[in-house]
């Protein structure tokens, strides 16, 4: 998803550079576009959200009850919030920048 975001960014960018009028048709279509990116976004918030909570409610299991098996699962919630969040912070920033290339298309 993230190069496909990149890819749609850069698009944008070229589109920028030409300088030529954008219809409301092509406005209205890079606000769909953002829309599907923002609900991309949402999701992975949420799944990023509910693994730092497995992953904080694992270490305070692990506390009361230290045994391999929960350090083990600790660690593999651990494991997958570190790649969930570099991924969602990549596609919020992704979709912050393609609300400034929307503002700038509209000035066009």
């Amino acid at each position: 998803m993230l190069k496909k975001l990149r890819d749609y960014e850069q698009s944008l960018q070229k589109r920028l550079e030409e300088g030529s009028p954008v219809s409301d048709a092509e406005l209205l279509s890079v606000r769909t576009r953002i829309a599907f990116f923002q609900h991309e976004r949402l999701a992975h918030e949420f799944v990023m959200i509910l693994f730092a909570l497995l992953s904080v409610g694992g270490v305070f299991f692990f506390v009361a009850f230290p045994e391999i098996p929960i350090f083990c699962l600790d660690v593999l919630f651990f494991a997958l919030l570190v790649p969930y969040i570099k991924h969602y912070y990549g596609l919020e920033n992704g979709v912050q920048r393609l609300y400034d290339l929307y503002v700038e298309l509209e000035n066009l």
